[in-house]
């Protein structure tokens, strides 16, 4: 699917762009999976099972915005699995938002991330009036930076406003894709039944055919 899709001849820049970032994904997924305990090593399962979604669809290969939010938010998954009770989290508050606000290029998508990691630190008892202020630190230095780019003149070329923008309905296919292809990913591993096994060969196929056709279409 993407040597088809490169061969095309359209936006082939995205295409790569995209093809990197999927491959990345792939393996940050596997290892985020071993990092949180859910398999004993990083997983090929896990790791094929997303790069055969994120590829079988064309529209996917296109859409680089999608996967580069995966990625902020696999990394910022690694980042607060590593916390220990040991320690404060103000390390790994700070790590997190920072990445979320630098490398997230909507808006929307940045103010959510910032309040899920907020909303991490509380519901694990992270939250302390230190974690608190390293994460608001991360974001006043993000508001700095946005502050030198647009009213000062820096590097203005690289706002986000100039980024290219999908679709709201690219974002919920996107979504329900990713939805449903961690829940193929986990019924298996947690619940290995025939249900599950049905649901994940009629998910792949399902995909392989609607792949094929949106890229004849």
């Amino acid at each position: 699917m993407w040597v088809l899709s490169l061969l095309s001849g359209n936006e082939v820049v995205t295409r790569l762009v995209a093809l990197g970032l999927t491959i990345v994904n792939s393996f940050l997924l596997a290892y985020c999976f071993y990092k949180g305990g859910m398999t004993n090593i990083p997983s090929m399962f896990v790791l094929s099972t997303y790069w055969y979604v994120m590829s079988a669809i064309p529209m996917l290969h296109q859409w680089w915005q999608v996967h580069l939010i995966i990625f902020v938010a696999l990394l910022m998954d690694l980042v607060l699995l590593n916390i220990h009770y040991q320690k404060e989290a103000t390390e790994e508050a700070f790590l997190a938002t920072m990445i979320c606000c630098f490398l997230v290029p909507l808006p929307w998508a940045m103010i959510a991330g910032v309040v899920i990691v907020w909303g991490y630190m509380v519901a694990k008892g992270y939250m302390t009036w230190r974690v608190w202020l390293a994460s608001l630190i991360a974001v006043a230095l993000r508001l700095l930076v946005a502050f030198g780019l647009r009213y000062v003149g820096w590097l203005e070329w690289i706002w986000m406003d100039n980024l290219p923008r999908l679709a709201w309905q690219d974002w919920l296919i996107s979504i329900g894709i990713t939805i449903v292809t961690f829940a193929a990913i986990l019924l298996p591993m947690r619940k290995a039944s025939v249900g599950s096994g049905v649901f994940y060969i009629t998910y792949m196929v399902a995909l392989l055919i609607a792949g094929c056709v949106l890229l004849w279409w």
